[in-house]
């Protein structure tokens, strides 16, 4: 089956085998031709003469015209105008959605760094503190053997001091308004 559709604004005509028949002959009315008389040709199919002996005619597809360009209706004009506007909105859910799974891989990522840290000072501290009771313990052990020169305490050798006796507050030093709070009841604060 052979096809041929030529543009009639082009200015190079092909030769094609639909040339060979001639213009009366044809049903088909050009499309150029068609749209400046406003009437709309019904498709047809022409039967093409092959070239040759004993070959029967090849028969053509019909061609339909298409409408020109008219505006869209109102309700294509509306679905599409919601087709862009729910593109747009899930181009944003989308792009905030992985804005907060990034923010939550990247603050697990540091949550889990800073455990660890928790976790060697944890560890460190209770070798630390393990290491300060066995400290205390060489002391004592060391303290009890007689070749340190270490004695213990005897109750002949403490020092006992004895306190300072108070102090008097000069009378005239104080002011009549201190002397009312400190003779009044103490606050409940202190």
């Amino acid at each position: 089956m052979t096809l041929a559709i030529s543009s009639p604004d082009s200015t190079q005509r092909r030769p094609s085998r639909l040339a060979a028949v001639s213009s009366t002959e044809s049903k088909v009315t050009p499309i150029g031709r068609a749209r400046r008389k406003n009437v709309s040709p019904q498709p047809a199919s022409i039967s093409v003469p092959t070239i040759g002996r004993g070959a029967t005619p090849t028969k053509v597809a019909a061609v339909k015209i298409l409408p020109n360009r008219q505006l869209k209706p109102v309700w294509l004009r509306s679905l599409l105008s919601i087709q862009r506007t729910s593109s747009v909105i899930t181009f944003l859910l989308l792009s905030c959605t992985l804005t907060v799974y990034g923010w939550t891989v990247y603050g697990q990522q540091r949550w889990s760094e800073e455990y660890q840290k928790l976790e060697t000072l944890r560890r460190s501290e209770q070798q630390l503190s393990a290491a300060s009771v066995v400290l205390k313990h060489q002391i004592a052990t060391a303290a009890e053997n007689p070749e340190t020169g270490l004695a213990p305490q005897q109750p002949q050798d403490m020092i006992f001091l004895e306190p300072a006796p108070e102090r008097q507050v000069p009378a005239a030093n104080l002011d009549p308004q201190s002397t009312q709070k400190s003779t009044g009841e103490t606050p409940l604060g202190y």
